[in-house]
């Protein structure tokens, strides 16, 4: 879950804009250890390029924007677990829609810390985050599980299955546990190589024959029995994701 948004001159630590969603900490305070952190990657490392810091059971993601003299830094405060792809792709279009908002001239070295006229960014703010949480209704959820459903009972060779997003977010899904979280780390790793949209894969497991296929944005995942023969598993996926396919579009 977000904690907080952050949007900040990133050598000074000064804020123009933040958003709270859980008081968990100073918020002018944190501005400035973000700063600071900044500076030594900037000074120490000779990078500017800071992309997320894992602090206990939490997580910043940051982007960064050049701005003539200066740097805009975008940062998200979320639970370590949340999904990093997911977190990533929020936290870039708040950064596109505030560019497109403001103008950058007006944090230049002559900004004069007036931060009210930043308010309503607010409202984009909502935006970006009600639409990213339902992708489907409830009643499209409804015909999912039958499908599902039906796919178990269809193959002794099938032993779980999901709906995902591209970027390892789920809508619906029977998967082990230890399975998901493999999934989703793949996602990820792929996502950060700049490698992410699957089209088809399928790999022999310890745990069995794990099949992805894309569907556009989405990714239909089947969990098959270490036995079942490679172009059962193909058929059967390509079956069940074109049956995801009528249904969701």
């Amino acid at each position: 879950m977000i904690k907080n948004i952050f949007i900040m001159k990133a050598r000074t630590g000064e804020l123009i804009f933040h958003k709270t969603y859980e008081d968990i900490f100073n918020v002018k305070l944190t501005s400035q250890f973000l700063s600071a952190i900044f500076s030594f990657v900037k000074q120490t490392l000779k990078t500017a390029k800071l992309s997320e810091i894992e602090v206990s059971e939490f997580r910043f993601i940051f982007e960064i924007e050049n701005i003539q003299n200066d740097e805009l830094m975008f940062a998200i405060f979320a639970d370590r677990t949340d999904n990093l792809v997911e977190l990533r792709n929020q936290l870039r279009e708040i950064k596109n829609q505030f560019l497109s908002k403001f103008d950058l001239e007006s944090f230049d070295i002559n900004f004069d810390g007036e931060i009210s006229k930043f308010l309503d960014f607010e409202n984009n703010i909502t935006d970006i985050i009600e639409k990213s949480k339902k992708l489907v209704s409830e009643e499209i959820e409804k015909d999912l599980i039958k499908i599902i459903n039906e796919l178990h009972t269809f193959s002794s060779f099938v032993t779980s299955s999901a709906l995902l997003t591209q970027t390892g977010r789920v809508i619906v899904s029977y998967l082990y546990p230890n399975v998901l979280s493999e999934i989703i780390k793949l996602l990820e790793s792929r996502f950060l190589i700049g490698n992410d949209k699957i089209n088809e894969l399928i790999t022999l497991e310890s745990f069995g024959i794990l099949s992805l296929t894309g569907i556009d944005s989405f990714i239909s995942v089947i969990l098959f029995k270490s036995r079942c023969p490679f172009d059962t598993a193909l058929t059967i996926s390509k079956k069940f994701s074109s049956r995801l396919r009528n249904l969701i579009f």
